[in-house]
């Protein structure tokens, strides 16, 4: 049986050799090499009918096939490619044997023949997509269309596989693509019908995360779903809204096994910024409000950050490939950041970020700023746009915090906290007039105020035409008096627009936790308090009343977003403190209702209720006082230091575990040791293990102080031989006659009192089971002093260089974090003044009741101007990517360039051939001919030579 690492090692080289594997070059025998080369040769020269004669006299078989495409391919000559296409394609195409057509009756001869042909064409448009070269994948495209359109729907139909039953599905052309980020190849596959084919479980998963009218709320909910739930992931029925019971059942049912491979490479492709891109860019859409589904489907932001929260799933269910898709979700988080920085104005920002496919503008919650905030896309949140609009959300849009002096900031504070005093009297006003000041914005209000109007003077209009014709005007006089009390006095605006900025919010927030830790401090330091009775005095009444308000408070918040309330540390360590405090005030004060109210927890014993709820209230009055540092989040220098000190917990935490696990082990074994030594001083006068509590306590204290080796020392009597030599050293002047006297008799009062004593305790015994205490206790000494506290130090030092290094996004997360808590109405009234909030709500229910108001649906034309920016920003960020790749391209442009080159190049080299023949036979006749004259002069000469002898004779 392989091991996972094997195995993972294994995936991972598939994983790289599927890319690549249809790339390399295949050996063949030379026979074939000069076929492949002559029929390429032809189809460069033009000689079409030649190239096609080769094929048909020779027609090749698969693996020359495969090696003929790639080098035709791989030349990038667009015509030799396209004709070699056609030359297969007619070649395969099967034909009736009367009239030449297509025979569609022998289907057993048809299929082989058709599947050839998917084959072929295939494969020459993975060899252009592995080449990244659109320009022929394009020629390919239209060749393939128009010479075997059959065998292209058949392609299509299988998402680029030549069969349906093929197991090479990483081989699909559009999966290539993505992954290797070829954009050009991405759009033109996709305008020709290539799509990445998701798995259906997965692809259902993403969708649901798509179009939810609500957000993933945590990592809790997240482990919650794949834990508890099935093991195949159902977000639909796990993080629904409606509700938040379990499947009793232990049915499950049967899914197909999913090549994990398989479906990371195609989870891969889907969620690649590019596939994202093209998928949204490439959607057409004629009528907004019918192509509306498709567009929130295809929205780039909304499905890069389902694939994010998907590919956590994937990542916690499968552990072998967890990097890869947390790399995945990181590339989508990237994708989403480029995005947001192609705006070009906040308006545009806020366009993008107030967006949400729910269709109540009160009541919603999943808008993109929101969604990136929960699901934990901190790059996102970090953004300085993003940072810009959630500023500007809590300041309002009229209000410049920065452009206050520190003076005025210090007398704006104690300004703003007065006027919160007046906040509940003008809430209650407001109930008998629209009770819509807690909900309303000051912007939002004028523009329906403006809606009112202009409709108001249409109807005036229209009465005052109708009381032209002699029609009743008094219906005049009703709209005049509606629009008139519909105008928003100066009073109620002025109200309106600070109670609506939630900036101020805070202090108010800060102003009254500081009131609870005040009387806090009061209720336990109790200055009123008399001795041996038990008295309540208007400081603990304050303070118990806040917090239980605070507790009732969390209930409510429980209850209301369910799962959202435990995103942050700080809301379940409120509730926990909360919980401390009622349960230890409900104790104690049974405790003093027993004692008929004397107060003598001195003489009480330490299990008394008494007792016992004033220590669970002082631990919760530590709690609450801690807490307080979470304010110190929202400074730019102490929250990276807070941020890094709640994560350091987290590793106290883990090597705690391991802790106990060591200490438990330990101490078992040394507690069964020792304990046949209870009570024997002699040979364990220490008596440190003599019981299991006294062995517990002591090995847990060594974590903090090791040491003591005389805990676990088991002592023996000394020999004769050792006593002899003691007394010796003691007295050298005895003989060795007495010294065994002595010892055998054991009379030992003629010696000091120092050697008597030290004979009588004995000496440590190391015999094999005492040995193994001592070794024992050194050796769990040495794992919980030295290695763990140094593991602990070392994690440490890890998570704080991690949060170092993006503390300043951890930071601006953290506070845009804290700073949602105070943008919901509610947060305008806190504790203990919550209540005129859930009263406002009651009434504004009961007068929209009457008026049978609906609520209030999203604009159309603002929906339509977020897919209208969203495709531009898109189209910019995909034109950049293409820019930036213009690099790669040179390699390609350098084999264009040596094509065109060498072709010139060729020609000129077999002309000079040809003339360089045709001198050489020149020369050689020329050569003759110069021989030949030259046999005659030599002869011509020979005969003057012979007639001047001749005639000197």
């Amino acid at each position: 049986m392989s091991s996972p690492l094997k195995e993972n090692r294994g995936d991972r080289y598939r994983m790289k050799r599927v890319i690549t594997q249809l790339s390399l070059q295949k050996e063949l025998p030379k026979e074939k090499e000069s076929l492949i080369n002559r029929i390429i040769q032809h189809l460069d020269d033009g000689d079409v009918d030649l190239a096609k004669r080769l094929i048909r006299n020779n027609y090749p078989e698969d693996d020359v096939k495969e090696e003929l495409i790639r080098k035709i391919v791989n030349s990038r000559n667009n015509f030799a490619v396209t004709q070699l296409i056609e030359i297969m394609a007619e070649f395969l195409t099967p034909l009736d044997t009367v009239d030449g057509g297509t025979n569609g009756t022998d289907n057993n001869f048809n299929k082989p023949r058709l599947k050839q042909n998917i084959k072929v064409l295939r494969s020459a448009i993975i060899h252009a997509t592995l080449n990244d070269d659109p320009e022929t994948l394009e020629a390919i495209l239209e060749v393939g269309k128009k010479s075997s359109k059959e065998c292209f729907k058949k392609l299509l139909h299988n998402q680029g596989l030549s069969d349906e039953n093929e197991k090479t599905s990483r081989m699909n052309p559009m999966i290539i693509a993505c992954v290797q980020d070829f954009c050009r190849c991405v759009k033109l596959l996709y305008r020709n019908g290539f799509l990445v084919d998701l798995c259906k479980e997965d692809l259902k998963q993403i969708e649901y995360l798509i179009t939810m009218d609500h957000v993933v709320a945590n990592d809790w909910h997240l482990y919650y779903s794949l834990y508890l739930g099935s093991k195949h992931i159902n977000i639909e029925a796990e993080l629904g809204t409606k509700t938040m019971k379990r499947q009793t059942s232990f049915k499950k049912k049967l899914h197909q096994y999913v090549d994990p491979v398989d479906r990371y490479l195609k989870f891969l492709a889907f969620s690649s910024p590019i596939y994202i891109s093209v998928t949204f860019v490439e959607t057409e859409c004629t009528n907004f409000v019918m192509d509306e589904k498709l567009l929130k489907l295809n929205d780039p932001i909304r499905k890069a950050f389902a694939c994010a929260t998907f590919a956590k799933y994937l990542s916690t269910t499968y552990v072998q490939q967890s990097n890869e898709y947390k790399k995945v979700g990181r590339a989508c988080k990237e994708f989403t950041e480029d995005l947001l920085d192609q705006c070009e104005d906040m308006g545009e920002v806020k366009l993008i970020l107030n967006y949400s496919n729910s269709e109540d503008v009160e009541q919603c919650e999943n808008t993109n700023w929101n969604v990136a905030l929960w699901e934990g896309h901190k790059e996102f949140v970090g953004h300085h746009y993003y940072q810009q609009f959630i500023w500007e959300k809590m300041t309002g849009d009229t209000f410049d915090w920065g452009n206050y002096f520190f003076f005025w900031k210090l007398l704006l504070i104690p300004a703003y906290l007065v006027l919160f005093l007046l906040y509940p009297f003008v809430i209650f006003l407001d109930f008998f007039r629209e009770a819509d000041i807690l909900f309303v914005p000051p912007v939002i209000k004028e523009t329906e105020q403006k809606k009112k109007t202009s409709v108001m003077m249409s109807s005036i209009v229209e009465i005052s035409l109708h009381s032209l014709a002699g029609e009743d005007g008094r219906e005049l006089v009703a709209s005049e008096e509606y629009g008139y009390e519909n105008q928003e006095g100066r009073v109620f605006g002025y109200f309106r627009e600070r109670i609506h900025r939630p900036f101020f919010r805070i202090f108010v927030h800060i102003a009254i936790e500081a009131v609870f830790i005040l009387s806090l401090i009061y209720s336990l330091v109790d200055p009123k308090d008399k001795k041996f009775t038990a008295e309540t005095h208007f400081y603990d009444y304050l303070t118990y009343g806040l917090f239980m308000t605070f507790l009732f408070e969390d209930i409510v918040e429980v209850c209301r977003i369910k799962w959202k309330f435990f995103s942050s540390f700080w809301n379940s360590y409120s509730l926990f403190t909360h919980v401390l405090f009622a349960i230890g005030g409900v104790v104690q004060g049974y405790g003093f209702s027993i004692m008929d109210g004397e107060d003598a927890r001195n003489l009480w014993g330490g299990n008394h209720p008494a007792n016992v709820g004033a220590t669970l209230f002082a631990i919760a009055s530590t709690m609450a006082v801690v807490r307080t540092i979470r304010w110190f989040l929202l400074l730019r220098k102490v929250g990276p230091v807070i941020i890094c000190v709640i994560r350091v917990l987290k590793d106290v935490v883990i090597v705690f575990i391991l802790f106990i696990i060591l200490y438990i082990g330990f101490s078992l074994a040394i507690y069964a040791m020792y304990k046949p030594f209870r009570n024997d001083k002699f040979h364990y006068p220490e008596q440190t293990m003599y019981s299991a509590s006294e062995t517990f306590s002591s090995l847990f204290w060594r974590f903090f102080d090791p040491g003591e080796a005389a805990s676990v020392e088991i002592r023996r009597n000394f020999t004769n031989q050792e006593i002899e030599k003691i007394l010796k050293e003691a007295d050298p002047s005895l003989s060795d006659e007495s010294i065994q006297n002595m010892t055998q008799t054991a009379s030992f009062s003629s010696f000091d009192i120092q050697t008597r004593e030290m004979i009588e305790e004995g000496t440590r015994s190391l015999e094999f089971s005492h040995f193994v205490g001592i070794a024992f206790w050194a050796v769990y000494q040495g794992i919980v002093a030295i290695i763990l506290i140094n593991i602990l130090i070392a994690l440490m030092n890890t998570t704080y260089t991690k949060i170092s290094q993006v503390s300043d996004i951890e930071w601006k997360y953290s506070k845009s974090f804290m700073y949602a808590k105070f943008l919901p109405p509610q947060a305008a009234l806190p504790p203990p003044f919550r209540w005129f909030y859930y009263l406002a709500c009651l009434v504004r229910w009961l007068k929209n009741r009457r008026r049978s108001t609906p609520s209030q649906p999203r604009n159309v034309l603002e929906k339509q101007k977020y897919f209208e920016l969203l495709r531009k920003l898109t189209k910019t960020k995909m034109q950049l990517d293409i820019e930036d790749s213009v690099e790669d391209d040179f390699d390609d442009l350098r084999k264009d360039f040596k094509n065109v080159v060498n072709k010139d190049v060729v020609k000129k080299l077999e002309f000079l051939e040809k003339k360089n023949e045709e001198l050489s036979k020149n020369l050689l006749s020329c050569q003759q001919d110069n021989s030949l004259i030259l046999n005659k002069l030599e002869k011509i000469l020979l005969k003057l030579e012979d007639k001047q002898e001749e005639s000197n004779a």
